[in-house]
């Protein structure tokens, strides 16, 4: 059972331990707490990197690039030691609030309406994958293999691009032609794939009796999905708005 790294890691977890189990009501109401959290967070940082009216953005870039560090430093430690989620689930939800208020600062200045209907389709797309999951939850299975091989394909396709504009070879997959809109819209969609398998992942961890402090460790899986969702739903639409405007 296999979705982001955060999950694949809590699935791994043996059974040699003693007390209270996880169940999928405690993963859920941790994974709203996080998301309330990072919400909150998000606001604050986003008024904070527009105090006075403009945008301060290298305010937002400093803010974007060290809570992005940071995230990773807490998302490899709890993949390391999963037990540590409790504490650390915390830290990171307040870390994603800051990279999710910093960066919709930049997408809210240069593209006018696209932050509100990101907020709105990621909502959405939560909303009906959870429904979808309570209608067919067979479907995660399913399409499970195929969603894990083209989330890696697309960090690869990522690490490409970027390794080419690097070197001075231009990327296909930025600006606004067919195949970088495309593209976006694939990953979109994987992306909100990827919450149907979270989701399968948390019933199957319940059902093997996971220890108590995977509710946390799940709830942090969820919300770097959620997350990823809202800034690919962001990037799409700036794509898109930028090319009507061409």
């Amino acid at each position: 059972m296999k979705s982001n790294p955060m999950i694949r890691k809590g699935l791994g977890q043996t059974h040699s331990y003693t007390g209270e189990a996880m169940s999928v009501a405690g993963t859920r109401n941790k994974t709203l707490l996080l998301m309330s959290i990072t919400f909150i967070i998000a606001l604050l940082a986003y008024l904070v990197c527009y105090n006075g009216g403009q945008p301060n953005f290298q305010l937002a870039n400093t803010i974007s690039i060290t809570s992005s560090v940071i995230g990773l430093i807490l998302i490899i430690g709890m993949m390391f030691k999963p037990q540590a989620a409790k504490t650390f689930a915390f830290i990171y939800a307040v870390t994603e609030g800051l990279f999710v208020g910093a960066i919709t600062v930049t997408f809210s200045y240069y593209f006018d309406g696209v932050v509100p209907k990101a907020i709105i389709l990621t909502v959405l797309a939560v909303i009906f994958t959870i429904l979808l999951y309570k209608e067919a939850p067979t479907l995660a299975s399913k399409i499970r293999s195929g969603v894990i091989i083209l989330t890696f394909t697309i960090l690869l396709a990522s690490i490409l691009g970027i390794a080419f504009y690097a070197l001075g070879f231009g990327n296909v997959l930025y600006g606004t032609s067919p195949i970088s809109i495309g593209f976006s819209m694939l990953v979109v969609l994987v992306a909100i794939a990827n919450l149907m398998l979270d989701y399968d992942n948390v019933i199957y961890g319940s059902r093997m009796n996971l220890p108590k402090h995977m509710e946390y460790f799940f709830a942090v899986g969820i919300l770097v999905t959620v997350v990823w969702v809202y800034v690919e739903m962001l990037k799409l639409l700036a794509k898109l708005a930028a090319r009507s405007s061409d």
